[in-house]
């Protein structure tokens, strides 16, 4: 039987593994939604967009009731929340009654993504165009919300339904999350009100910042430890340059 002890590769190894666990600290992973869509170029403008998970009656005649809906909705999730608050950002529902049109309540003009990335809209193609780029079937947690019902009250260029179709109404209009024609926004001529569906929630316009040349507070405070580690690890290095063995015993 020989037993063997490799001294460096016992102390490296639990000391690079420490300093790797270091280094990552500060650095979060795992995202479940997507605030910042991947290639805009700092300075860029443009919206997010989502379907509530959560369905709602159509019966209030005020457009502030609808606005604290997807609002809550929006605070529900927490990676959403600190975005929102880190951004100064705010939600109002895509939506009209007959004193608000979606288009005034929900103003889009420029570029729009889904939580998942995806982009719904752009100047050429805006949200009340009458068309989408691709469905608002995302919610507010990143999951899909496909095939539901939205209520909407308005018209595909983002206005008033009229009649008993606004929100308040009758027979509220409502959309369809699963589709890109005008369909989205104005599936039909309504429901009854009382029905629980779900609503779209337009964020106000965020700004794509521009990359700060000051590292992250968290991962600047890190660095003298890691030095340290570092420094460990080369004194092993110089005072142990070869491979330190225990005596062998052969059975």
């Amino acid at each position: 039987m020989i037993c063997t002890r490799i001294v460096q590769g016992r102390w490296i190894a639990p000391v690079a593994a420490a300093l790797a666990a270091l280094l990552g600290a500060g650095i979060s992973y795992g995202s479940t939604i997507d605030t910042t869509p991947s290639g805009l170029a700092p300075g860029t403008h443009y919206q997010l967009v989502f379907v509530t998970s959560d369905g709602f009656f159509a019966t209030s005649s005020s457009i502030s009731d609808y606005n604290a809906d997807v609002t809550a909705e929006a605070a529900s999730d927490s990676q959403l929340a600190t975005f929102d608050t880190a951004n100064g950002v705010t939600w109002t529902v895509i939506g009209s009654t007959d004193t608000v049109n979606a288009d005034t309540n929900a103003p889009s003009t420029g570029l729009v993504y889904t939580l998942d990335g995806t982009k719904v809209a752009s100047s050429s193609s805006s949200l009340y165009s009458g068309s989408l780029l691709a469905p608002i079937d995302i919610n507010e947690n990143g999951a899909v919300e496909a095939g539901d019902d939205v209520w909407t009250g308005s018209t595909s260029s983002g206005t008033y339904a009229g009649g008993i179709n606004g929100l308040g109404q009758t027979f509220p209009e409502y959309g369809s999350s699963s589709s890109t024609t005008a369909a989205w926004i104005t599936g039909s001529n309504g429901i009854e009100s009382d029905n629980y569906i779900p609503l779209y929630a337009l964020s106000s316009v965020i700004t794509v910042p521009y990359p700060s040349a000051v590292p992250e507070p968290a991962t600047d405070a890190l660095l003298p430890t890691a030095m340290l580690l570092l420094f460990g690890i080369f004194r092993l290095r110089r005072n142990r340059p070869g491979v330190d063995r225990l005596p062998t015993t052969n059975n």
